[in-house]
């Protein structure tokens, strides 16, 4: 029986590995997917071989500016990566990019460019990381009804904490209740909150502080499905 061939990009081995080794690991993965080599990576996108090598191997760990050069590098090839999935393993693995998404990561102007991916690059805060607006910026591309919040102070009990980023998609209020969710209130302001539930007059909510809850009225909400530490200047 000839011995089954192993694949980078799927490693059943245990992990039993360092932290470092580990980002190694994810980071092989990636450059597999480009189909590129250490000496190609180098000759493409101006990582030297030996730092690639001690990186994969582990030697030295990935830094968090590091990962963010890696991802950036690799998007000039069509490969969408982010700085979260190489450090942690959390978030989405990498992937090849559509010709769309090329473009909106490079912020082109395209005569097939949604006019919602210009307005969001508006709306979305300066302060915030680059790798992250650019991530942000596609997400809301890609959902109708996109709802983006910036924390700007701790969610008690939860892993949303100061400055991370989160979205979703607005859904029928009577769906989320229980969840913590995105809020848009009336007048427009946007608020992290637990969806306690939906009264006559109002929503009830629990903001997350040592307050109790509160009732307000709700213009639209969204359940998390995409959440970022984000980086501010």
């Amino acid at each position: 029986m000839k011995p089954q061939r192993r694949s980078l990009l799927y490693d059943d081995q245990p992990a039993a590995h360092t932290v470092a080794q580990l980002k190694g690991r994810r980071l092989r993965m990636a450059r597999a997917l480009t189909g590129f080599s250490r000496q190609e990576v180098y000759e493409k996108i101006g990582i030297a071989t030996s730092t690639i090598d001690t990186w994969e191997s582990g030697r030295v760990e990935l830094t968090e500016k590091s990962a963010a050069r890696v991802c950036g590098a690799f998007r000039q090839v069509g490969i969408h990566c982010t700085s979260e999935w190489l450090l942690t393993g959390e978030g989405n693995p990498p992937r090849l990019m559509r010709e769309v998404e090329k473009s909106i990561f490079a912020f082109h102007e395209t005569d097939v460019e949604e006019p919602i991916v210009r307005e969001s690059l508006l709306k979305i805060p300066p302060s915030l990381d680059e790798d992250i607006r650019r991530e942000l910026s596609f997400f809301v591309s890609i959902h109708k009804n996109a709802m983006f919040h910036v924390m700007d102070e701790d969610f008690i009990n939860s892993h949303y904490q100061k400055n991370d980023c989160v979205a979703g998609e607005a859904n029928d209020l009577r769906n989320l209740e229980g969840s913590i969710v995105i809020a848009q209130l009336l007048d427009g302001k946007t608020i992290l909150c637990k969806l306690l539930r939906n009264l006559d007059d109002g929503s009830e909510i629990f903001l997350g502080k040592n307050t109790f809850n509160k009732n307000v009225r709700i213009a639209k909400a969204a359940a998390i499905i995409w959440h970022r530490i984000a980086k501010v200047k």
